[in-house]
This record gives structure tokens, C-alpha cells and sequence, in this order.
């Protein structure tokens, strides 16, 4: 039995062109009072088929498990197995396994990080791919082309407009030496591409060096150029978002530059990189920083393929503690997660809870709600986009050492 769903109405505000200026516009937003369980796990992934059915990944143990709903999220199918390895999955953090699919939603791919075991000091990337109707998940193929026992992960993958998959990671094969005057920076992030949906692979480029180690990659596509972001580390222990574009589908890049100068100075990786995507011609992406010691999640859009950017926009205003900011668009629409405190409850220290925020090919901007929260912390959220205004966010909550995978539905309306 479906529950009632709480219905919460969202006035639109003009983003980032009129910052705070009402919208004639607006449209209401409604979630499930309650989120469900998907069983032990942790990090799930959704796909929203345009045949109204959802399919997930989660993490179980050391394995990527694959199931499909077809009634939206009411029930699951018969788990499967993605990884042929048996336990070589490693997932923490930011370091979590995506699921994707090819524009025409034909293939799913699964892109991960695991375990080495010819060489157990380091990682591997690792990638598998399935008919969408007839699913049956190939043998892994490793992304990396070094062969070294280092770190290769926090892999981040995206699907382009004409089908490229594109995956980036942060790589320790050049170890470098840190930026002057800074803590780490010694990792490199590299890429490969496939335009054959995965049966082949490019060789390794390399895209930017001195790299915060533990915070994920953004990938963005706009009028034929990629755009790939990360957090830098500058002189001083500075780390703020940079982003660099490629006009040969990813065999040169551009010099890295700023996305914003927040003057972030932490002396370790924060374990939180940005987000990226594209809607009505426009680059949009999102971040978290404590430049100016004000925990934040930012938006900043790009009318130029990323080669500048307007100025940013604050997502989180009214939490405490906002952190893991999230991003997915469909049907003109794109949605913003990320999990924060509501600043007005217990001084700031109240239960975390799971935002929500959404953005119209327009630019106008819903006001921010908190979507939902677990029975005990909800952490690394995710959000997905289905037809007719469905909202899909999940996230992993933890008790007493046990993962549980969780599901929180939502309709906005179109």
C-alpha cells in the first residue's frame, strides 16, 4: 500500500539572472512521508525507464548487486550479481559504484572501484555493461591502463548526448609532489572514453594534477564540449573548485581555472567533490565549501561551455552542516540533493535530513525543502528524474554497524 504523500508547495525563485526576485511562476513538489527500506546495502543508484519501471544498484557486502522494480519502487525483482569477481567491490564515501545508460536507455553500464589482486597495495577502475531488456552483465574490464599497485578511484562516469561514455578518476600513478606550501596534492585524475558503449576503450589522458585525493569528479556536456571539475589544491592549503574543457572528446583539455575563488583552507581532503549537468544550453554546477567559515552548497551556471562562470548561488541557506551535494536533470527539469541540518532546530544540531531543490529550463529555482529523513543518519545522497515529475532519491543509513539502502519517492508537479 502506497502511503499519503506529504505535498509541499514550492515557490519558484529566478536563478542566479534575478538572485531573489520573485517568479511568476511556481509548482509544488510532494514526497512520501516516509522512506522504505531496500534491504541491506548501501550507496543505491536509480535508473527512472521511460517505461515507468526503476532499476538499482546497491552495494552488499563487497558486491554490486543489480535489481529492477516494476511497479516503481513497490517491489523487487531477483537480485544479480554485476561484478564477476566474487567481493572485489570497494565502497566508502565518495568512492561509490554509478549506474548508467545509453541515451536510448538500449544498455545500462556500471562503472566501480575494486580491489587489486595483483597488486593489493592498490585499486582498480573497473566497468561492465547489459542489454536493458535482456539484462546480463558482461565480464568487468579494468579502466586504467597503468598496471601500477596504486590508487586508482573515486570514479566518476557520464554518458554524453551522441552516447560516449566518458569515465574519470583520481589516479597516484605520476606521484607527483605536493602543490608548494600545501598538504597532498599529489594525485593526478585521468580519463577514458568509449564511443562504442563500451566494447572498447580509449588509452588513459591525463587532465589536471594536484588533485584533493578523496573528492569525486563532475562531468558536464554542452553543445558538443566536456567539461570535467574537480577540487584543486592550491598554494597554502587552498581547495576549491577548478574545471578544464575539451573540444576532441577528451584528448586535449584546457588549462584548469576556478569555478569560483571560495579560499577554502583545509589542511586534508573534505571528501566532498561537486556536481555537474546541463539543462536549456547552460552548464550548472553545484559544491560544497566553508570558505569564509560558512558551510555552504553553492550553484554556479556557464553560458560559454565553462570557459567562465556567472556567480554562484547558495542552495543551503537555513541548514547547518550541509554537505554532499548531488545533481540529476530530465524533462527540463533539474534536481539538486544533499543532506544538512535545519538551522532553526535545536540550535542548529537537529536530526540530518535530506534536501531538495529543483531548477526549470526557465532558470527559475524552487524554494528549498527538507525532503525526508531516516531512522537514524541519512548520508550520501542521490537523486534521479523520471517522466511526469517522479522524483527518486536515495541514500545509505547506518545502525549498530548494519547498512541500509533507502528509497524516498516524489512527484513534482509539470
Amino acid at each position: 500500500m502506497i502511503p499519503k504523500f506529504l505535498s509541499i508547495s514550492l515557490c519558484a525563485t529566478a536563478l542566479l539572472a534575478a538572485e531573489g526576485k520573485p517568479s511568476p511562476r511556481s509548482f509544488a513538489v510532494t514526497f512520501e512521508p516516509e522512506a522504505q527500506s531496500l534491504g541491506a546495502g548501501k550507496s543505491p543508484k536509480f535508473f527512472a525507464r521511460r517505461a515507468h519501471g526503476l532499476m538499482f544498484l546497491k552495494t552488499v557486502g563487497s558486491d554490486l548487486m543489480f535489481y529492477s522494480s516494476p511497479d516503481l519502487g513497490e517491489s523487487q525483482g531477483e537480485s544479480m550479481k554485476v561484478n564477476n569477481v566474487p567481493g572485489e567491490v570497494s565502497d566508502h564515501g565518495e568512492n561509490a559504484p554509478q549506474l548508467l545508460t545509453s541515451p536510448d536507455e538500449s544498455f545500462l553500464y556500471a562503472v566501480w572501484n575494486a580491489r587489486d589482486p595483483k597488486n593489493p597495495e592498490g585499486s582498480v577502475v573497473r566497468f561492465s555493461r547489459a542489454g536493458a531488456m535482456r539484462t546480463v552483465w558482461s565480464p568487468a574490464v579494468t579502466l586504467n591502463d597503468d598496471n601500477k599497485p596504486v590508487s586508482h578511484g573515486f570514479q566518476t562516469a557520464a554518458v554524453a548526448p551522441d552516447g560516449t561514455i566518458y569515465v574519470g578518476w583520481l589516479d597516484g600513478r605520476d606521484g607527483r609532489g605536493a602543490t608548494e606550501g600545501a598538504t597532498g596534492g599529489t594525485t593526478s585524475i585521468y580519463m577514458t572514453r568509449s564511443t562504442d558503449g563500451g566494447k572498447t576503450w580509449s588509452k588513459n589522458v591525463r587532465v589536471g594534477t594536484n588533485v584533493c585525493p578523496c573528492c569525486r569528479l563532475a562531468w558536464g556536456f554542452v553543445n558538443g564540449r566536456v567539461v570535467l571539475a574537480w577540487r584543486y589544491v592550491e598554494k597554502g592549503d587552498i581547495r576549491d573548485i577548478y574545471s578544464a574543457a575539451s573540444d576532441d572528446q577528451g584528448e586535449t583539455w584546457s588549462a584548469a581555472a576556478p569555478v569560483f575563488k571560495d579560499g577554502w583552507k583545509i589542511k586534508g581532503c573534505p571528501h566532498v567533490g561537486p556536481a555537474m549537468t546541463s539543462l536549456g544550453g547552460k552548464l550548472y554546477i553545484t559544491w560544497f565549501t566553508e570558505g569564509a567559515n560558512d558551510p555552504a552548497i553553492y550553484m554556479a551556471s556557464s553560458a560559454d561551455g565553462g570557459k567562465t562562470w556567472g556567480p554562484r548561488t547558495k542552495l543551503s541557506t537555513g541548514t547547518t552542516d550541509p554537505t554532499h551535494p548531488q545533481i540529476a536533470v530530465n524533462e527540463g527539469r533539474m534536481a539538486v540533493v544533499f543532506q544538512a541540518r535545519d538551522a532553526k532546530a535545536k540550535g542548529g544540531w537537529g536530526k540530518m535530513g535530506v534536501y531538495y531543490r529543483e531548477i526549470r529550463a526557465g532558470g527559475t529555482m524552487s524554494a528549498l525543502v527538507r525532503a525526508g529523513e531516516g531512522k537514524s543518519t541519512p548520508t550520501y545522497p542521490m537523486v534521479a528524474l523520471g517522466l511526469s515529475g517522479r522524483v527518486f532519491i536515495g541514500w545509505t543509513e547506518t545502525s549498530e554497524g548494519a547498512s541500509q539502502a533507502m528509497l524516498l519517492r516524489g512527484r513534482a508537479a509539470q
